[in-house]
């Protein structure tokens, strides 16, 4: 069985450094489906990519699908013209796999699309301005389009058919998993390193992700100053994301949180500090106003960090009971869940076993395991 793995986005972020969490996926993806290779000789995966001087992955060197995809995007969308190297590519490979939202028209070759959410569609207001309604239309032509739909968690799937009209055969649940380094314990004095780096002591309330809309941050401000001025001194709030879109408002009281001493912003961090930050926070806050999975609250359970979470879209099934569950629209339920967390030490310690027993369910190897019975299935082995 010879598969086509897309990379445009890991190929991206290895060339910018920094990885996505859908350049995480891929790679996570390519290194299960290559463990498992090891004892399954009919697996062959083969990396594609569309873009020019495509980077050496660890995969090996991606095989350029076109130079450009918004260009192979709308030739799909509207004239629904496949690649013009279709022929050698399906000469390569039984079955092509997008798990980057970068879905190539391939003509005689099933393709299987990765779609982590239905954002696009279902909350346009969320996302980038430039272009988002024709960018929003094509993605729907490419998922429709595709022979089979894998996303991570059933909230998605129950998405899809609702808001795009897909039978529910079409689409499998391959739930996303946590890298092992989470799980490591870091040296106090490692730990202690970082956080006198950015001017921190244990005990602060932490925000991970790219500031946009839907993660909330103006909500978890105005949650996080209506706690009493002794505890957010003690515990400030740390936001580390990169500015994204839309933070005209957001950006001005992030600074005025630095100024009266009750937070940092530190942007983008590499991996090992965001793990010492996490083995050193009070709670990740992630009252998130949709997610399609929520990959930040596995990874800080398995970090022994307690979470505050949305009690809404795909967060109750992927936390479990493991989390301070808070309506993500009520200011108020967010800043009294972060005064329980701080008052309640029994049940935090109580949380934080049960999202480390969570944490363990979700594997890597397990997704890649429950990917490759999709591609067999739809191939029809």
């Amino acid at each position: 069985m010879e598969i086509g793995l897309g990379c445009t986005v890991w190929a991206s972020g290895e060339r910018a450094g920094h990885l996505d969490g859908i350049g995480t996926y891929s790679r996570a993806l390519w290194q299960g489906l290559s463990d498992i290779a090891v004892t399954q000789a009919d697996v062959h995966i083969k990396p594609y990519a569309f873009g020019r001087d495509l980077p050496t992955l660890p995969c090996g060197q991606p095989e350029q699908l076109a130079p450009r995809f918004p260009v192979h995007a709308l030739l799909s969308g509207v004239l629904k013209l496949p690649l013009g190297n279709s022929g050698a590519i399906r000469k390569n490979v039984d079955l092509f796999h997008a798990p980057d939202h970068h879905i190539p028209r391939i003509a005689g070759v099933p393709t299987i699309s990765s779609v982590m959410d239905v954002i696009p569609m279902v909350h346009p207001e969320w996302i980038k301005n430039d272009l988002r309604s024709l960018k929003s239309w094509l993605f729907n032509s490419a998922i429709r389009q595709s022979d089979h739909i894998i996303t991570i968690s059933e909230f998605s799937k129950l998405d899809l058919v609702e808001h795009l009209g897909l039978r529910p055969e079409r689409i499998s649940v391959t739930p996303l998993g946590v890298e092992p380094v989470y799980f490591e314990r870091i040296d106090s004095e490692t730990r202690y390193a970082v956080l006198q780096k950015h001017g921190l002591k244990p005990g602060f309330f932490l925000f991970l992700g790219t500031l946009q809309p839907r993660k909330n941050l103006p909500r978890i401000l105005q949650a996080f100053e209506q706690l009493p001025a002794d505890v957010r001194k003690e515990h400030p709030l740390v936001i580390v994301g990169r500015d994204g879109w839309n933070n005209e408002d957001l950006l001005p009281k992030l600074q005025a949180l630095e100024a009266r001493g009750e937070g940092r912003w530190l942007s983008y961090l590499p991996q090992s500090d965001v793990m010492a930050l996490l083995q050193s926070a009070v709670a990740l806050t992630f009252p998130s106003l949709y997610e399609g999975f929520g990959l930040p609250v596995i990874e800080a359970f398995a970090a022994r960090c307690p979470v505050i979470a949305s009690n809404s879209t795909s967060l109750p099934e992927v936390a479990g009971h493991a989390a301070w569950m808070v309506d993500p629209y009520d200011v108020d339920s967010i800043s009294a869940a972060m005064q329980a967390l701080l008052n309640q030490s029994a049940l935090r310690e109580e949380k934080i076993e049960l999202g480390l027993i969570r944490a363990k369910a979700y594997t890597w190897q397990e997704c890649a395991r429950q990917t490759l019975a999709v591609y067999r299935k739809v191939l029809g082995r």
